[in-house]
């Protein structure tokens, strides 16, 4: 009872103490709003002698700390003679000034109005908004009346009306793209109102956590682009349209398959745990899959990069965070804008392999000859006269019917292009889009919808891909203080695929399909053994294509919906409240099919097993905001708070399930199968928690400092390390605002320097949501089923757990930052750059290696630490005029980021090279050195160096292509011992290799130039990497063809060139035999200088030319815009790789080391854009 009591005491006195704390809050705010509005009360002693009546008034404003508007005409007509005024108050002053003349003030917001006196009653004025450079309307601009609530939007033409303007009123004109502009309303009832384009992009208000701040007051290093980066670019999602864009934000696709989703990077490896190190997305302020939403939804995008800008978001931001913010609505005539494209599609790879039979057989079989002692085809000297004859005459019969071993059976003599038996050259896509918006001073809403389709590469049974998008945003004014909104939207995608994957079908395809094998027999069968050898021909993927049973699926959806609030408490407090719900549930299939095929006429077999497997997933998020903001300034002091809570719970649940033998091959249903059936599923939760603060403060806008915190709590840690506090602060100088700056003003228009250091934790520990991810701190005693039957079932066994650290904690990550932001010749010019460094400590990996009697391995641990450097640079110069009398304006600008990150501990004493060790950069390469090639047999047999540690694969040839023979490598002895191998293969003794290579980007860049005239635009886009190197995985089969497997099935035409020969001695490539690049010890397999490869490239990544009709025709028809546009994707690309048919992309570490992927592809496009 006591117990009760004492609880419900302790609850009542914490409620009374936040409801005092509110009021003091609320009325505090409320008396400083008082004190403050008292300005022009306070006394000054002024000398207004010898002076212009503008000039003394504008004295004046500057004491009581006012901006002066005045309509000049007027004051220069008062004859003025100075005078003194000491210890007076400013409205004194101001009622000496202007006593026995017309004029008269008022004061609105931080404005002194000076007008003229009219007894003129409240009038209708009309007007009209123009752009200034290209006389046409500006649609949608705002036209509010100052210091008041009233205000109206311009139509599609610009034209608008405001009922009860009187003179002195003061007119705030915006809209996004153009200078704000205030105009001081006087006696005309009809205006026209010209806006200058802005040249600087330093005055937007750039989206940050939790808030908005003006770009020129940032502190952080913050990546911001507008909508016009991704406009028009015929792509699938956001981030095929954003690489490149930001300096830093590094974007990479695994493979090209339709609907194929960004990785985002932000600012190169933060964690050992997480390499590819995925940042926090956040679209309109909560998470969300950027993949799944449309492009032509996206308003703006900020990048927050380093701790300072991402410490509000502490746990959750280790990696950095984008912003995403979608487009709002728009008050006024309801706008409905159109747009659409319909693309073509093709490889941006070289798809020319050969096809002749005999050259390629005879290809495969010198190989294979040299690694095995046999011919890999089978074919005899009469097949290759075969082959031979249909050289000349391809007319003659690809398929014969012979009898072998006793058997009649199908023999071939082909000449197939596999690669276009197999894959399409080009695939169409379209996209339409539709947005709607309207409203007035209590609601408005905007509704938009996208339909994207995309065809895939696959010749038979044809891949697809659909992508679906719906968003509805609702603004109520209910009370000038309370503002209600609502913002829910719809994904959904859906890919289909023939085959046994989208990726397995490339990988399939690639082996025993050579071009003398055809892949339908006379009788319309499907081949899969030419029973000359024991191989499948494409493994048997294309039997099974033909067959068009075995097939794939995708499907995801994203259901969102927030509800919110603002609260305007008192003026300058402000109260947001949102809660959202994410319901994200998703599936995927694949139907496997026994196959026919034949080898011998009337002969049917079957290939392949018979399943259904199907997984359905269901992912929840709920998300509370809380935060209130509050803005108060003191002259030339302003503050800036916010501070608020975070609460986020998501729930995951999975469900597989897989069953052989169906009843049918055309219907896909678990039920019909009649074989064994496999089950899986599990569920699991992670929470997070956090209580935010941010204080912003800057003097005169010269003197800027920021000060964020997040006490962060996340699920994954034990109960007493769950929590973590992180803070970080930023300051910055604008020494252009200085005094002493004056005189540099007309060429150097801003400069600040900034620098800042903060704090963050990282739970993000593993990218899955499986048991061992979301709570890596609890022991999990693993369940088996074996196939011991006890009393009629399958006898289940559990495992002793895995050691766990009972210290298990937060990784750390502390990151400094210092930047300066330059802007030149009237901001036409502007220079970012910052520099930075972090280090992140107490990551979680295997700590000391345990002794084998131990019974386990090393428990995970907070037991290593990573270094990053690197910088960012944005340079952009933008300028407008006039060309034959037309409205000219272009800009051109450069984006350049690079980064390294070095292990600084890692319990790796030996620093063996098989694991992380203390100096090491990630992402290195360590290999040998090679001295060319043997010039004959008898320099071979001559040389001295023992090379059997890298030359193993030719030793276990028979007989004399055992023997080390002229075009074989030489291997340079670095460490003179007369052995090449790897010593230790440790950084201490690593022998004879070098560190060669790195295989994670440097210098990643864009360039980017648009220009518009007389309704004509157009926009350039590159994009590419300085440097990377790629040593090419033992699979890959388009460099290293039958170096690896002699049997790949596309082998390039330029390939035979490039293969040693007596004739040939200075070709590429050694002496041909296969598996020297597929085995351990062959002497291609481990990486050397002399085939690492620079991923280093330059892409045309986006190339678009517009038209737009003009304004005064469009007009007629009822129509406010209407531009026809060309747009090009991945037109052209310039890269180092010594191959012409990988693309520089596929082969990078987010791709495929062998780059056997599904290829990328050059997009050509034509669309148009509508607004009426």
């Amino acid at each position: 009872m006591k117990n009760r009591l004492r609880c419900l005491v302790s609850r009542t006195l914490l409620r009374l103490g936040i409801v005092c704390l509110c009021t003091l809050l609320v009325t505090g705010a409320w008396a400083w709003e008082k004190t403050a509005a008292q300005d022009l009360k306070k006394t000054a002693s002024l000398n207004l002698e010898n002076m212009s009546l503008a000039s003394a008034l504008q004295h004046v404003a500057e004491a009581g700390h006012f901006k002066l508007v005045y309509d000049a005409a007027q004051v220069k007509k008062v004859n003025y003679s100075g005078r003194r005024f000491s210890k007076q108050p400013l409205n004194a002053i101001l009622d000496s000034l202007l006593a026995g003349t017309s004029l008269g003030y008022k004061t609105t917001n931080d404005l002194l109005i000076v007008f003229q006196q009219t007894a003129a009653a409240p009038f209708t004025l009309k007007g009209r908004v123009l752009d200034n450079e290209k006389n046409t309307p500006v649609p949608a601009a705002s036209i509010s009346v100052k210091g008041t609530n009233r205000g109206t939007v311009a139509g599609d033409d610009g034209n608008f009306i405001l009922e009860r303007i009187a003179e002195g009123d003061v007119l705030v004109v915006n809209s996004a793209g153009f200078e704000k502009q205030e105009v001081l309303v006087k006696d005309e009832k009809v205006i026209t109102i010209r806006l200058q384009a802005s040249v600087q992009n330093n005055q937007e208000l750039v989206v940050v956590g939790y808030g908005v701040q003006k770009k020129v007051n940032l502190t952080g290093a913050v990546g911001y682009v507008d909508s016009k980066a991704i406009a028009d670019k015929p792509v699938a999602n956001v981030g095929q349209a954003l690489q490149g864009v930001v300096p830093n934000l590094n974007i990479t696709f695994g493979d090209g398959h339709p609907g194929s989703g960004a990785k985002f990077n932000v600012r190169g490896t933060a964690s050992l745990t997480n390499l590819s190190g995925s940042p926090l997305i956040l679209i309109d302020g909560v998470p969300g899959d950027i993949n799944l939403m449309s492009p032509a939804d996206v308003e703006s995008i900020s990048v927050l990069k380093d701790a300072a800008s991402a410490a509000i978001y502490g746990a959750r931001g280790a990696y950095g965070v984008i912003l995403v913010t979608t487009k709002r609505a728009k008050q006024g005539k309801l706008t409905v804008s159109y747009s659409n494209n319909f693309s073509w599609q093709t490889p941006t790879t070289k798809t020319d392999f050969i096809t002749d039979g005999y050259t390629a057989a005879k290809l495969v079989d010198s190989a294979f000859i040299r690694a095995t002692g046999n011919s890999y085809t089978g074919y005899n000297d009469n097949d290759y006269a075969e082959l031979l004859k249909r050289q000349s005459d391809p007319s003659l019969p690809q398929v014969v019917i012979q009898n072998r071993n006793g058997v009649n059976q199908y023999v071939y003599y082909g000449h197939t292009d596999w690669w276009h038996t197999m894959f399409r050259n080009w695939q169409p896509s379209m996209e339409h889009t539709l947005n709607v918006s309207g409203g007035n001073e209590k609601v408005d809403f905007m509704l938009s919808g996208r339909y994207y389709n995309q065809k895939g590469i696959f010749q038979i049974n044809q891949d697809a891909y659909n992508a679906y998008n719906f968003r509805a945003k609702i603004n109520a004014r209910v009370t000038p203080w309370l503002n209600l909104f609502s913002n829910t939207q719809f994904s959904g995608t859906d890919y289909t695929y023939p085959g046994w994957g989208y990726n397995s079908n490339f990988v399939s395809i690639t082996v025993h399909a050579l071009p003398s094998y055809v892949p339908v027999n006379p009788d319309g069968t499907a081949t899969y053994r030419t029973n000359l050898n024991n191989y499948t021909i494409g493994d048997g993927v294309f039997a099974s294509l033909l067959n068009g049973k075995s097939k794939g699926g995708e499907k995801h959806y994203d259901i969102t919906n927030t509800v919110g609030f603002n609260l305007n408490l008192v003026k300058g407090l402000t109260l947001t409240g949102n809660y959202t719900y994410e319901l994200m549930p998703h599936a995927d299939f694949n139907r496997r099919t026994a196959d026919p095929w034949s080898v011998s006429p009337g002969v049917i077999q079957y290939v392949g097993n018979d399943y259904l497997k199907e997984g359905s997933y269901l992912d929840q998020h709920h998300t509370i905001n809380l935060y209130g903001t509050y803005e108060k300034s003191f002259g030339p002091h302003n503050f800036k708070a916010v501070a608020g809570l975070n609460q986020e719970l998501l729930k995951y649940k999975t469900n597989t399930v897989q069953r052989s033998n169906l009843l049918s091959n055309d219907l896909n249903q678990i039920d019909l199968g009649t074989g064994d059936i496999t089950v899986v599923g599990n569920a699991n939760e992670l929470a997070l928690r956090g209580y935010f603060g941010r204080l912003n403060y800057d003097y005169k806008g010269r003197y800027l400092v920021e000060v964020d915190g997040r006490y962060d709590g996340s699920s994954r840690f034990p109960a007493s390390r769950r929590y973590g506090f992180f803070p970080s602060a930023s300051a910055g100088w604008r020494i252009s605002e200085e005094a002493f700056f004056a005189p540099l003003k007309r060429v150097i228009s801003d400069l600040k320097f900034r620098g800042s250091y903060g704090s963050l934790g990282n739970q993000a520990l593993g990218s899955g949501t499986d048991y061992a991810s979301l709570y890596p701190y609890v022991p999990v005693m693993p369940a088996t089923v074996n196939n011991w039957i006890i009393d009629g079932t399958k006898t289940q066994t559990l495992s002793v757990p895995a050691p766990i650290d009972p210290n298990f904690t937060w990784e750390k990550i502390a990151t400094l930052d210092a930047g300066v932001d330059l802007a030149l010749l009237k901001n036409h010019f502007q220079v970012s750059f910052d520099w930075y460094k972090r280090i992140t400590t107490d990551m979680i990996t295997p700590g000391k290696v345990l002794p084998a009697v131990f019974g386990a391995g090393s428990p995970k641990q907070n037991a290593a630490d990573l270094e990053t450097k690197g910088f960012d640079v944005n340079v952009s110069w933008r300028d407008n005029g006039t060309v034959a009398g037309k409205p000219f304006s272009y800009n051109v600008g450069v984006v350049l980021s690079d980064y390294t990150a070095e292990v600084t501990r890692f319990d790796n004493p030996n620093k063996l090279l098989s694991n992380n060790y203390v100096g090491q950069q990630l992402g290195e390469i360590w290999g040998y050195k090679l001295d060319g090639y043997f010039a004959s047999d008898a320099a071979a047999q001559a040389n001295k160096i023992d090379q059997t540690f890298v030359n193993k694969q030719r030793l276990s040839a028979p007989g004399v292509y055992s023997k080390l023979s002229a075009g074989d490598i030489r291997f340079k002895d670095l460490n003179g011992d007369g052995i090449i191998n790897n010593g230790k293969n440790s950084a201490i003794d690593p022998g004879d290799m070098r560190r060669i290579g790195n295989q994670n980007p440097r210098y990643s860049f864009g360039i980017n130039a648009s220009a518009s005239w007389g309704g004509f635009d157009m926009a350039v886009f590159f994009q590419g990497i300085g440097k990377q190197q790629w040593y090419p995985g033992n699979n890959a089969d388009k460099f290293w063809g039958p170096y690896s497997r002699a049997y790949y099935s596309f082998i390039p035409t330029d390939f035979p060139g490039k293969i040693w020969s007596p004739e040939n001695p200075n070709a590429y490539f050694p002496r041909l035999r296969s598996y020297e690049a597929l085995n351990a010890g062959g002497e291609l397999y481990t990486a050397n200088d002399k085939y690492l490869q620079n991923l280093a490239y330059i892409r045309l990544k986006n190339l678009t030319f517009g038209y737009s009709l003009p304004a005064s025709l469009l007009r007629r028809i009822g129509v406010s815009k209407l531009r026809f546009y060309f747009s090009g994707q991945n037109l052209f690309t310039a890269t180092k790789l010594k191959t012409k048919y990988i693309d520089p992309e596929q082969a990078m570490p987010d791709g495929d080391v062998n780059g056997r992927v599904y290829p990328f592809f050059k997009t050509y496009s034509v669309g148009l854009n509508m607004t009426f």
